[in-house]
Formats: C-alpha cells, structure tokens, sequence
C-alpha cells in the first residue's frame, strides 16, 4: 500500500477517527477493517461533516443568506439543484481524503504490531547482501572498459553466478550470449582541444570562437523562477513570519514555522491572546483532537494529570462537572490558567502546581477518570520507528502511570504518541481485558493515539 499526503487546511483540517477493541487475544491479521471504516465515516458526519459542507458553500456563495429569502419559486429549485450539486462533490472530495487516511491507517496498524517481524526481515536482508563482491566485480568491468579490452575479462569457476547479471553466467557456463555477428562498442575517444594562435583566429571566417560569460546565459533562461501565486503564498507566509514570537525567529529555531502556521488548528481562538511556551508548541493537543476526547470521557470528576498549557482542560470544562488540572510547572499552570479565561470556562477548572506522582500517592480525592498526557520527550520521538512507552516516557513509564491513575479511577484515557507500541498499549489493559484505541488523523496524517482503559469508557 502507498503512503498518502494530503493537505485540506493548516487551520481547520478535516479529522477521521479509526476506532478499535483490542485485548490480548486480539488477531488483528483477521479482522474486518471495512467496518472501521464505515464507523470512522458516519462519526465523521456525525462531528464535522455536515458543518463542513455548509461552511464551504457559504465561502462558495457569500450572497445565498441574502438572496434565498426574496428569491422566485423557479430560482429556488436552481439554487438547490446547485446546492445537491455542491454536496455531492464535497462529499466525493471528502471520502477520498477519508480513503487514503484509511489506507494510511492499515500502513500504520500493520507496522505498530509487525514492527519485530519487519526488524528481522531487514537484519536477514543485510547479511546475505555482499556489496563489496559485488562493487569488486563492477570495479573490474569498468577497468576493463576504460583500457579497451575485448575478451580479456574472463569469468573464472570462482565467480559466484548469482552476482553475475544472465550475460555474464551464459559466459561462464561457455554457452553463447548471442546469436549473429556482435557489434564491439569502442570506448569513446577524448576530445581534442584546438589550439590555434591568436593571428589564425583573428584571419579565418571559418573558425569563430565565442566567449561565454557564466554569469550571463545565453539563451536569457532564468533559474528558480517563482510564478505570482507562488510569491503571493510566500508574502502572506513571510507576513506571518513576522508575527512569530522572538524565541521561533532565531535561526536555531527555522523549524519551529511549521508549528505557527497551523497555530489555529491547536486552539481556534489564537488569535485573542492564547499563550504558549517553547514545549508547548509541539507537545499540546489539536483542538479537535481535543474536543473528541473531552466527549469521550464525560463524567462529573475529572483529573488532567499533565494538563500543560490546558488543551485537553479546556475542552474538558465543556462535559465534565470539574476539572482538576495538574502541572509540575508553575509557568505552564499560569498559562493554562490565562487560556482557560480566553476560552470562558475557568471557573470549571480547579488548577493544581504539583508534581502527579506524589498527589495520586496521597491525595483523597476519587474522580471518575484520570487523564494521562504525559512528556513524550520533544519532536525527536518522530525520528523512533517504534516509540517504547515503558522506557521513552516521562517522568515515568507507562505501567507506573497506570498503576498509580488506577488507584484513583477504574477508567483511564491515555493520550500516546502515533508510533507506539501497540503489544504494550494493549498490555496495559491486563490480563484478560481490553482497551479501546482511537487513532487520530488530521486529513492523512496520523496525529497521535488515544486509549481508553475502564468497563466505563469502553464502548460495545
């Protein structure tokens, strides 16, 4: 299968949801994954779909709210064969985007449960490649070539046919290579330079030699030519540039602009003064990844173990009864603290500065689920294949975090990166129960997993 890579919008991409149960006797190999995909699509219209479509077409159609209400019976029936017309099209647009996401989905799932069995083809692959016999013997052809030789490259017992192309074993095993008379290439003769005096060039019309001028071309070909489009798209992303805070303008920090020009699609009201440290940019929750697990996990208490700069508390305040948020860092609780206020619901949410591990040992506090969002260690855990969720989590691994969320709580969500470990996510649920695992994509691209753990989270 392909890898897809599509692109709706920086600020308002269309998000898909492959939901599965997997316990320990789970065979993923003989599942029904087109029921995945047809749950994933209903969700979609369910959530997003139909806003989706009337948003485009009053983009499309600015003038239809006006002109709807004093329009004739004939005009009417034209504006909805239009409208049918338009809901047809952006619904084919949206189950392709939706299809190569899926497809993207099967690539991902085979290699998070596959990824031992893949390591070991690889490791195979390599020890049986002899790449320095085989440079060896195109070394010798090309020696061979460059003296002018013919025949005097002979292939002896020796030579392992299997590094040999079909040409070369047919004349090892004396067999003929071809039928009829057989052309010899002869290896190209260098070019002579012309030497001529200054007084030969300056007298015969016949040799005229021009001066070229590497710095002029000759024919006026421009290189790196950029259309209006192009430079109109780079003038609104320099304008934008100039927005960026101090610390993502410095050149050790050119990759941050990715994180700023999809700024609204981690909290749509970014523009009213949401606040955000370095950390922060890359380890927050997009918003709709956030609102989905908010609706999951509405309940009446609830704890957002690592809640950062509020992301997931944000959106928690909107189903849940309160909110405990904690955070180790008292800058990071200070700011989520701010855009809780942007978004008007930090009143719901109590914020707590301490560190999870020492408050879920001593506090008597039972909320109804624990939420866990903890450090993924920084973008470098895009560069793992497979993402150890015992050894690359921090402050603790996974099992410890558990352990200690299920002395508060039967149920857990778990927000995990995308290349997790899926034999180890499954094991957190023990032996002999499931968990429910969202995978998370932002049109194509797979953001991150989310798990549920918990008779009380799990869906039938």
């Amino acid at each position: 299968m392909n890898t897809h890579y599509l692109t709706t919008s920086r600020s308002n991409p269309q998000f898909f949801i492959f939901s599965q149960i997997f316990g320990t006797d789970f065979d993923w190999r003989n599942y029904n994954l087109e029921n995945v995909q047809q749950a994933a699509w209903q969700d979609f219209w369910q959530r997003e779909g139909h806003e989706l479509l009337e948003q485009k077409w009053h983009k499309r159609f600015p003038e239809y709210k006006a002109l709807i209400e004093a329009v004739t019976t004939e005009e009417r029936s034209l504006w909805k064969e239009l409208w049918e017309k338009h809901a047809s099209n952006s619904s084919a647009k949206f189950w392709h985007t939706l299809s190569c996401a899926f497809e993207n989905y099967q690539n991902d799932l085979t290699k998070a449960f596959e990824q031992e069995d893949t390591l070991q083809e690889v490791e195979e692959v390599f020890e049986n490649l002899n790449v320095s016999e085989k440079r060896r013997i195109k070394k010798r052809k090309q020696k061979a070539l460059a003296e002018g030789e013919k025949d005097d490259c002979y292939l002896t017992a020796n030579d392992d046919p299997e590094d040999l192309d079909e040409e070369e074993q047919l004349r090892l095993y004396g067999l003929p290579t071809s039928f009829g008379t057989k052309s010899i290439k002869k290896p190209r003769q260098p070019r002579q330079e012309l030497n001529k005096s200054s007084s030969e060039s300056e007298g015969s019309e016949e040799s005229i030699i021009m001066e070229v001028n590497k710095n002029n071309p000759l024919h006026g070909v421009k290189s790196g030519y950029v259309s209006k489009k192009q430079q109109s798209r780079q003038n609104k992303i320099n304008k934008s540039k100039a927005r960026m805070p101090e610390f993502m303008q410095e050149k050790d920090n050119s990759n941050m602009v990715r994180y700023w020009l999809k700024r609204f699609s981690l909290f749509s009201r970014f523009d009213q003064g949401i606040r955000l440290d370095r950390e922060s940019w890359f380890s927050v929750t997009p918003e709709k990844i956030a609102k989905q697990t908010a609706r999951r996990l509405a309940c009446d208490i609830i704890v957002d173990a690592f809640c950062g700069c509020g992301g997931n508390a944000i959106q928690f305040a909107n189903t849940c009864g309160r909110v405990i948020a904690i955070d180790i860092d008292a800058e990071k609780i200070a700011m989520a603290k701010h855009n809780a206020g942007i978004y008007g619901v930090a009143h719901k949410i109590e914020f707590i500065q301490a560190d999870f591990l020492q408050f879920a040992a001593s506090t008597k506090i039972r909320p109804d689920v624990v939420f866990l969002s903890p450090p993924w260690g920084g973008p470098v855990y895009k560069k793992r294949a497979t993402f150890d969720i015992e050894q690359s989590l921090q402050p603790v691994g996974a099992t410890q975090l558990m352990q200690l969320s299920r002395r508060l709580a039967d149920n857990v969500g778990f927000f995990l990166p995308r290349n997790s470990n899926m034999n180890q996510v499954v094991a957190l649920s023990g032996a002999g129960q499931k968990c429910e695992v969202e995978h998370n994509y932002l049109d194509t691209r797979m953001v991150a997993l989310t798990a549920y753990y918990g008779q009380g989270l799990i869906r039938q």
